[in-house]
């Protein structure tokens, strides 16, 4: 029996094939399932293909080299595993996917050379090396063959000629990789502008131009060289792990993106607060100083949603203090309890900075000791060069490092916390020497920094999703955390694009690390507004970051202003009350912007958590087909019916841009454009143009004071004009309950036309009927029609109204209020 088998303490002597499943086998060797199977040869002397028994649920193969394994998951998708002879550390530690295998047995073709494994709606051909793809979309991908040696395991695919490959996670490259060689290894940057290949939340997911996404499932450092090396291949490399893929195939893009999302989770629902406007930089450190920073928003009449807390509420300097966890200075901090209960009676939620580190002078050292990584001599791992001081570094792996961790985060949440910020999870530093203890997780040996480096901060995120799901279960967990895995989003991990440089270089690079990481299954990704690392205080940016950050997932200005901490560094505040006029009142208009769209923004939340929808999307995804599109990388999709444009260069004063196919409406200035041509366009300090597509309804809500006042706000619905039938759903609940959805604790607003035909024009606004706590009943709703000239009759119901009722002769639109109760609101207009 093979020596690795016996270690991991496995009994499968007497069991048959048949009942073995990856989930079993993840620490068996190849030669182990011979042996358990009687076969009695070698395969190394096998020249072609032969397919071994196994039951409806997958399909082996074995070629000369190794042993695949074939199964079926929903939407088309096929996953193949490969474990070579005689490998050793091919563990799967991953929990990426969640979806459920099909039962579902393909019809086998023999031929000399070959085995063809047949779907109804997809097949695939063994090779004695490689293996030959036939998708559902008809597209064919080769996987030209599996290598494998001590040090170095891969997986090698052909590319086309006019292939085109997106993904790979946080970079701020080109929105297409091909040509680069580009690592997995969660890396934290500082400083970082354009073209940074290596940042910190990296994921092994590509999607091809070709109809396809490839999705690798191995945690461990690797590399994907997207054409570099050879112009015609996608090669990944690794030192340790399982070789597993996913091809997930899909009729466009947005389908593809939904299929990866059902295969591995969508993002949680947001509280809605989350969705509103943060106040945050590196950093507050005493209450005095916040509390004068919050009056001075309060006085300009900024609306604030959270306040975040960086490292010095744990002490009075950045180094030295890393794992204190607790408020130590009573001087700075006299009460936090009474404060964070002071903020939260205005409906401002309190969010603390927590990281994995816990250095040699902090109180926790010693009682924590014995939960850190180890060093090869099963000692607690020392670092010794850590910039935060000499310290060790959370095994979160293990449940009792988990259950220590997490009572920290408990202490504080019963005092009022709301959310936390993960910081330095990928983790920033974690030499390859460090050893991890998975026993947890039914693994017996240890594994170095390395194998689980891309596991780090999932694992994180999960233990606190997890531990905060049973003791809140009527919360939604907020945690920012800049580095994950495929997957993590389903843990309440809102992630960020890491230390960017305050410049307009960093500004640039935001475009496609925001785009690039949706495309990747990572829909929240969003920048430190305003730039974070560096910089000399231009107004002119920071405006511009505002006026971009308030249409992207999660809007924080932040930015380092450490004042007598660190009095040679340039203190450049993040909050928009402190700037001179006019960056001011142009960074509260970009505010005010945010809160405004806020029942969209929310509705896209609830969009992607059901559905996988992606909150932005490059403008390629409205058609695939037109070539222009992919051109314009400095533009964006928010939500399906909005394109962003944002303004990226110093004293820019117009901008060229891409008009897809259609009419689109500017929404500051009113004007239509109707594409696909390119257009050129003059743009002003106060706003960035924002489109949006003929056929669209956009709810706006006006006159809250953060997002706590939904409910109380002005709750308008813009319709944009057209020939076509358009069909919006408004999502809205009470913007807390963890179980809204699950318990139908939400209410459904559609909104139907018809188009405009015969110079008519029929909207119908119906409702669920949808009951949830703070729900107003026969809430009004503002219908608003711009542009399309003073109506000849308006009826709702039936009922003519007054055109003097109905019509704003200065903003040149029609304007219908009406109640959603038990009863369908139609709306006819003649044009």
């Amino acid at each position: 029996m093979h020596m690795k088998f016996l270690n991991n303490q496995f009994h499968l002597c007497t069991a048959s094939i048949f009942e073995i499943t990856l989930s079993m086998i993840r620490n068996i060797s190849l030669q182990t399932i011979l042996t358990v199977l009687g076969a009695g040869f070698m395969l190394s002397a096998q020249a072609q293909p032969e397919l071994l028994p196994s039951p409806a649920s997958y399909s082996h193969v074995k070629q000369k080299n190794g042993l695949w394994t074939f199964y079926r998951y929903p939407n088309q998708i096929i996953s193949a595993t490969f474990i070579p002879i005689n490998s050793e550390r091919d563990e799967q530690i991953s929990d990426a996917v969640i979806a459920k295998r099909l039962q579902q047995r393909p019809l086998v073709k023999k031929q000399a050379g070959a085995i063809t494994l047949q779907w109804p709606d997809a097949s695939l051909k063994v090779t004695d090396s490689s293996i030959f793809f036939t998708l559902a979309n008809r597209q064919d991908l080769i996987l030209t063959n599996a290598s494998y040696s001590d040090s170095l395991r891969g997986l090698h695919f052909r590319l086309e000629e006019s292939e085109k490959i997106f993904g790979t996670g946080s970079r701020s490259l080109p929105l297409n990789r091909r040509g680069y060689s580009l690592p997995l290894h969660n890396n934290p940057w500082y400083g970082y502008s354009l073209n940074a290949d290596a940042l910190n939340y990296s994921v092994p997911v590509i999607m091809s131009s070709r109809g396809y996404a490839l999705f690798i499932d191995n945690p461990s450092s690797g590399r994907l060289d997207i054409g570099k090396t050879n112009p015609d291949m996608l090669s990944y490399t690794t030192g340790s792990g399982r070789l597993s893929f996913y091809l997930i195939p899909g009729k466009n893009y947005s389908e593809i993106l939904s299929r990866l999302h059902a295969l591995v989770g969508t993002q949680t629902m947001p509280p809605r607060w989350a969705m509103g406007h943060f106040m945050s930089r590196f950093g507050y450190t005493s209450e005095v100083q916040v509390q004068g920073i919050l009056q001075e928003m309060e006085k300009n009449e900024i609306p604030v949603d959270a306040i975040i807390l960086d490292l010095f509420w744990f002490g009075d300097s950045i180094k030295q203090t890393m794992g204190n966890l607790e408020w130590v200075n009573k001087k700075a901090w006299p009460d936090p309890e009474k404060m964070i209960r002071g903020w939260k009676k205005k409906d401002i939620h309190t969010i603390l900075i927590t990281e994995p580190f816990v250095v040699k002078q902090s109180a926790n050292y010693e009682p924590s000791k014995n939960y850190h990584a180890r060093n090869a001599d099963g000692m607690p791992y020392v670092l010794n060069d850590f910039y935060f001081g000499e310290g060790g570094l959370i095994d979160i792996f293990r449940k009792d490092a988990s259950d220590w961790f997490y009572g920290k985060y408990k202490k504080q949440m019963d005092i009022g916390v709301s959310g936390w910020w993960g910081d330095l999870g990928e983790p920033e530093k974690h030499p390859s020497d460090m050893l991890h203890d998975l026993t947890s997780q039914g693994y017996y040996r240890k594994f170095s920094a390395p194998e689980i480096h891309n596991m780090y901060g999932h694992t994180w995120s999960k233990m606190l999703y997890e531990r905060f799901r049973k003791d809140y279960p009527r919360r939604r967990l907020f945690h920012l955390n800049r580095s994950g895995y495929v997957g993590t989003p389903r843990f309440g991990s809102f992630p960020w694009s890491g230390d960017v440089s305050r410049s307009w270089e960093g500004l640039q690079g935001q475009i496609p690390l925001m785009l690039g990481m949706s495309m990747s299954g990572v829909p929240y990704m969003h920048s430190d507004a305003g730039g974070f690392a560096g910089g000399e205080g231009d107004g002119e940016l920071y405006t511009r970051w505002m006026q971009f950050a308030a249409f992207t997932p999660i809007f924080r200005p932040h930015g380092t202003a450490l004042g007598v901490i660190e009095p040679s560094v340039k203190d450049i505040p993040s909050e928009a009350a402190l700037w001179p006029e006019p960056y001011r009142g142009l960074a509260k208009k970009a505010i005010l912007e945010r809160y405004k769209w806020l029942p969209y923004n929310y509705t896209l939340s609830y969009e992607q958590h059901v559905s996988g929808k992606p909150l932005v999307s490059p403008v390629f995804f409205l058609q695939p087909a037109d070539s222009n599109l992919y051109k314009a990388e400095d533009q964006y999709l928010w939500g399906e019916q909005v394109m962003v444009v944002p303004v990226t260069g110093k004293g820019q004063r117009e901008k060229k841009m891409y008009i897809p196919e259609g009419s689109w409406t500017n929404i500051h200035n009113q004007t239509r454009e109707t594409g696909p041509r390119w257009v050129t366009q003059e743009v002003q300090p106060d706003a960035i143009p924002v489109w949006v597509k003929e056929g669209s309804f956009i709810p706006t809500v006006t006159d809250i004071r953060n997002a706590s006042d939904y409910a109380n706000g002005k709750l308008t619905v813009t319709y944009y004009p057209s020939t076509k039938p358009g069909l919006y759903t408004l999502y809205e609940d009470d913007g807390e309950n963890a179980q809204a959805i699950r318990e139908k604790q939400f209410e459904l607003t559609k909104f139907h036309s018809s188009g405009i035909k015969n110079n008519r024009l029929r909207i119908t606004v119906s409702s669920n009927n949808g009951r949830y706590p703070g729900r107003k009943a026969n809430r009004a709703i503002t219908l608003a029609i711009p542009q399309t000239g003073k109506p000849v009759s308006v009826t709702v119901n039936g009922k003519t109204l007054a055109i003097k009722d109905c019509w704003n002769d200065q903003r040149n639109e029609i304007q219908v209020t009406v109640s959603i109760g038990n009863r369908n609101q139609m709306i006819d207009i003649k044009l």
